[in-house]
């Protein structure tokens, strides 16, 4: 299957007409980017200050709150609940959108010339 179109492409065209668009309300974005932050986190004390089994919990401390964002704030009726059995795009393209939301949300607070 070669569309002639890059991945990178691909993913920045879901990015920006699927996932933006699906993460609106303030406090959606909040959890996600709570729950990537945490997820990230617990990796790394799973390495260095907590015994390494604890990196089990990484699915549901990355995923939780953002399933609960959507549970709670994002609804999509067409999409369900249960966004992480979604097969309409890569599953790993919601988890790199994850993340790319996150740096995107977090540059912005430590940016002194973005306006607030």
């Amino acid at each position: 299957m070669d569309s002639g179109i890059s991945t990178h492409t691909n993913f920045n065209r879901f990015y920006r007409d699927h996932f933006i668009p699906e993460h609106t309300h303030p406090g959606n974005i909040a959890l996600h980017v709570f729950g990537t932050l945490a997820g990230l986190a617990l990796i790394a004390a799973s390495f260095t200050i907590i015994p390494s089994w604890w990196a089990l919990l990484f699915p549901v401390v990355h995923v939780g709150p953002g399933l609960i964002g959507h549970r709670l704030f994002d609804r999509n009726e067409a999409v369900g609940d249960m966004r992480v059995l979604r097969r309409d795009f890569p599953l790993w393209w919601f988890v790199l959108g994850n993340h790319r939301m996150t740096v995107r949300i977090t540059v912005r607070l430590f940016d002194k010339n973005h306006p607030r």
